[in-house]
């Protein structure tokens, strides 16, 4: 599936970068997101559908 990530701003949360995706499921793309921003928030998307967002999955497992 085609999926595009997206690298956004500590800060701001706005879109620094992005660039195309290619994986077989939602888990492939998030481990891919993950090893590309280890340590930036980032956001995943197939076409409208927002697949993962790093910077809510970091406030939840801070709750």
């Amino acid at each position: 599936m085609h999926y595009r990530l997206y690298g956004l701003n500590p800060t701001t949360g706005r879109i620094m970068q992005g660039r195309d995706i290619a994986a077989e499921t939602d888990r492939e793309a998030i481990a891919a997101g993950r090893g590309i921003h280890p340590h930036d928030p980032f956001e995943i998307w197939c076409r409208s559908r927002r697949v993962f967002s790093s910077a809510e999955s970091d406030a939840a497992s801070t709750a």
